[in-house]
């Protein structure tokens, strides 16, 4: 008999569509090249809706933006932010060039979507982030467009420079206050309305209003900055010191020297100046001007007063200017003059310094006058010269000299041994985890009372310092209560069973046991006095505040310590009230929570996703397998 067997029906698995986008970019928008941006969407939109297998993500543009950065590329932002999500699987691009001009930024970009398993495809090249010789390429023609940037960069810097000098004004600024620039004229031409709230702003800065008193007429009176906002101290301030208003241009007040970093800085003589006279019609007059650049320097000579020791004091040893130096210390106050190397980081010469009543005295004694006298004393002496014994030459204005001979010191009282300290369970127990040497007991005295503290014995030495953490007696023996699972410490348990404790440079302590076992308490206490110079380009993108939603960027502090902060601070509604954070500490806290000894940016793209600034102020770390950790300032 013959056998049936009966088919089900079965529905074919249809294939995964691959969600794929493409990203376009010009650096300038002119018409040529926004028709380039057009084209390029127009040619990945039908190329990417045509190919089998492929889903329709979007095309993401940017126009008149360089690649050098990524900080001021919303579309490119939005872009990483949608491959985030899992919205995108394959990312299509003209060239390397059009993705980013920074190698540091196409790596570390490439890098992240390559962990989110998106793909980069570079058209003109014709590589794949996914081809195994794919990031060498990258590397090598990226650091070519870098390159060229720069090049490019410096030709424009120079045609910029030449043209200054023929006398062409150029235009940095198409409109500022009172002005708009004229470009069949080519020149700036007045605009009256505005000029109205110029000849206010400088007639209120002439009869001594301050700026807010001015910033706050501009404000009532209707007149708003060119962007359309309030006028501020700091807008007020920097039109005072704008010469436009007399008819003329200062050029090259500011430049930039990395056109990769994109950071401006001021021409403080790295650089020539060009001041082109009367290229536009002023609304003020000649005399007017005047009057406003000597009320500048009256009010700048109230913020940086001068003394009648200013600028007459030279350092006989290494040649630098004395300066005054004003301290305070239990509600008393004190007047010195000391070299600057003494200000300066790194070593200083070691010359003597002065308080202003010995100085007073000394030159009172050396013009054989009955009391100090300042105009007698700026008429008569020229210049003094403090000498590496401490005496001081005077060089009068008569082109004699004459010399004050430090006295000598008085010996040294010999005072009674002190009473040696008590015994502490702690002597000859801890030990340095930078330099191998002991911790040593020292007295802080505060208000509540004598408070003891453990440090590194190289603190107190005077040829070298650790930069070790300092521990309170009282909480070390909470640690160690802790660490050894002791209800509350018990100076006989620790003694029987701890052969010595560790402190490593983190803060963390290791417990070395009598029986070779070795009990950690781990930690990260950071120094705040302690600064360091680094920037970390890596956390662009990286951290973003609890409070407000906006990523963190990077500020620098005198031009050498860098910090980062809440983009939401600088808002002109709200201000965001989140912590900064230096990026040294950031360096430490990251070495610390990845368990590494130094801050490495490879292990730090490949395992760290995002930070959270918490309001509460520490730290929340998101890594790229999905678990997430917390650090909070010890």
């Amino acid at each position: 008999m013959a056998k049936i067997r009966r088919i089900e029906p079965t529905i074919p698995e249809l294939p995964k569509l691959l969600k794929v986008a493409a990203y376009a970019r010009v650096s300038r928008d002119t018409e040529r090249l926004m028709h380039s941006v057009s084209a390029q969407i127009s040619y990945y939109s039908n190329l990417i809706q045509k190919t089998p297998g492929w889903e329709y993500a979007g095309v993401y543009a940017d126009s008149g933006i360089s690649g050098t950065g990524i900080e001021s590329r919303a579309e490119f932002k939005r872009l990483i932010s949608d491959c985030d999500a899992g919205k995108i699987d394959i990312v299509l691009t003209k060239s390397i060039s059009r993705f980013a001009r920074n190698t540091v930024d196409l790596l570390s970009t490439v890098r992240h979507l390559k962990e989110l398993g998106v793909e980069v495809r570079f058209e003109k090249e014709r590589i794949s982030s996914f081809s195994g010789d794919g990031e060498l390429m990258m590397t090598i023609i990226a650091s070519f467009a870098q390159e060229e940037s720069r090049s490019t960069s410096e030709n424009c810097k120079w045609g910029i420079r030449k043209r200054f000098q023929s006398g062409e004004i150029g235009v940095a600024n198409k409109h500022i206050f009172g002005y708009q620039y004229d470009d069949e004229l080519k020149k700036y031409v007045i605009i009256p309305d505005e000029a109205e709230g110029v000849r206010l702003m400088f007639d209120l800065y002439l009869k001594g209003s301050p700026l807010r008193t001015i910033a706050d007429t501009l404000n009532n009176s209707g007149y708003q900055t060119i962007l359309g906002n309030k006028f501020s101290e700091g807008n007020v301030d920097a039109l005072i010191h704008n010469e436009i208003y007399s008819g003329d241009l200062l050029r090259q007040k500011s430049f930039i020297p990395d056109p990769i970093s994109g950071r401006k800085i001021k021409n403080r003589g790295q650089l020539p100046q060009y001041h082109i006279k009367d290229c536009h019609e002023a609304i003020l007059n000649r005399e007017t001007y005047e009057k406003v650049k000597q009320e500048i320097e009256r009010r700048a000579s109230m913020v940086n007063p001068t003394y009648p020791f200013t600028g007459k004091i030279v350092c006989g040893i290494c040649g630098k200017p004395f300066s005054r130096n004003k301290s305070s210390n239990k509600g008393k106050t004190y007047t010195r003059w000391i070299c600057r190397s003494r200000k300066d980081p790194g070593p200083n010469c070691g010359s003597s310094t002065y308080s202003e009543k010995e100085l007073e005295k000394i030159t009172t004694e050396m013009l054989g006058i009955g009391s100090f006298d300042e105009d007698a004393f700026d008429y008569s002496i020229k210049k003094m010269t403090v000498l590496d014994d401490g005496s001081i030459r005077f060089d009068f204005q008569d082109k004699t000299s004459k010399v004050w001979i430090k006295p000598p010191k008085p010996p040294k009282i010999i005072r009674p041994a002190l009473p040696k300290k008590p015994a502490n369970v702690f002597d000859r127990k801890i030990y340095c985890g930078m330099c191998g040497r002991r911790y040593g007991r020292s007295v802080n005295h505060i208000a509540k009372g004598d408070a003891l503290i453990w440090r590194c014995r190289t603190k107190s030495g005077h040829d070298m310092t650790c930069d070790s953490v300092n521990y309170p007696d009282e909480t070390l023996r909470k640690i160690l209560c802790d660490v050894l699972k002791m209800p509350a410490f018990d100076e006989e348990l620790f003694s029987e069973t701890a052969e010595r404790i560790v402190i490593q440079q983190s803060g963390s302590i290791d417990v070395h046991l009598k029986d070779g076992q070795i009990k950690t308490y781990k930690t990260l206490r950071l120094r705040n006095n302690i600064h360091e110079t680094s920037l970390t380009e890596e956390l662009n993108g990286k951290i973003w505040c609890e409070c407000c939603g906006n990523p963190y960027i990077k500020y620098a502090c005198r031009d050498k310590y860098v910090y980062w902060h809440c983009q939401g601070k600088i808002s002109s509604n709200r201000g965001c009230k989140s912590g900064n954070f230096a990026d040294s500490d950031l360096r430490k806290i990251i070495a610390f929570m990845l368990d590494i000894d130094d801050f490495d940016p490879e292990i730090f793209l490949s395992r760290v996703k995002t930070i959270t600034a918490l309001s509460a102020g520490g730290l929340r770390f998101l890594f790229t397998d999905g678990a997430s950790k917390e650090w909070f300032p010890d």
